[in-house]
């Protein structure tokens, strides 16, 4: 096929069938994928996307493929990866600037092409199967094991308000707000609870260690933040005015500060 002319005003082409004695017809612009003489790379290409998202469909719509989704897509914690959602596409992993996340991973370039059915398409973009991408979920997860901690705390406590009051949802033509019903959601918290616990065993044993730590510091943080407004209180009803406010002073910071502690929300 080769093109004559373009038609105008209109997104459409006359082109002629070199193989059908020389048949002209109209045709739409986005039936025209690439030149002829490009075909053979772009056949390549398909071909091996084909080879990739046969290995890799089966993660669609699973726990494990939200757990990654979390890490590599939606908290933003690495740049430059991109997952297949359509079905040419599918759970595929591409990587336009394989340095870049190379050097985000502390992998070399061998490293990131290892995996099996992996290749460099022709635009030079780095397709790898799904295996590749949770073999990137779990370094993201081992080297930022604290930040996601705290995410993963915070989707349970949403999932967990949800599971009682539902889920509000915004429509994107109309602007309007439907809440959905417990039950309604039942199915998606169920998956999201899972992906956090997957998302947990990637951050390791430490990086939850290090957590626990944490929120039971807050803890004792908050409950002394009440024991000092008490008792600052206390003094002052009892006209201790001076020795109020010199508490107040040596703490240093003030009381409000103690008593913000996140687990205020999730408790």
């Amino acid at each position: 096929m080769e093109i004559i002319e373009k038609v105008a005003g209109v997104n459409k082409y006359v082109v002629r069938f070199l193989d059908d004695g020389d048949r002209q017809e109209t045709v739409p612009g986005g039936r025209l994928i690439v030149p002829w003489a490009d075909r053979e790379p772009w056949l390549a290409d398909e071909r091996k996307m084909a080879a990739v998202v046969e290995v890799s469909y089966h993660a669609e719509d699973t726990p494990q493929y939200e757990a990654v989704y979390r890490l590599l897509v939606e908290w933003e914690l690495i740049d430059g990866i991109e997952l297949g959602y359509n079905w040419r596409e599918c759970c595929s992993v591409q990587i336009e600037n394989p340095t870049v996340v190379c050097q985000a991973l502390g992998w070399d370039r061998d490293t990131l092409l290892a995996e099996p059915l992996t290749y460099v398409d022709r635009h030079g973009v780095v397709v790898a199967p799904w295996s590749l991408a949770v073999k990137i979920a779990r370094q993201v997860a081992e080297l930022n094991g604290d930040a996601i901690m705290e995410k993963v705390v915070d989707e349970e406590y949403a999932l967990k308000l949800e599971a009682v009051h539902g889920r509000t949802i915004r429509d994107h033509r109309t602007g309007e707000l439907t809440t959905l019903p417990p039950e309604y959601t039942k199915e998606r918290r169920a998956r999201s609870e899972l992906a956090m616990v997957q998302i947990r065993k990637w951050c390791g044993v430490k990086a939850i260690r290090r957590h626990d730590e944490l929120e039971a510091l807050r803890k004792e943080v908050f409950r002394l933040g009440n024991l000092v407004e008490r008792a600052i209180r206390e003094l002052r009803r009892c006209g201790q005015d001076a020795i109020a406010a010199t508490m107040e002073k040596d703490l240093g910071v003030p009381i409000s500060s103690l008593k913000s502690s996140p687990l205020k929300r999730r408790s």
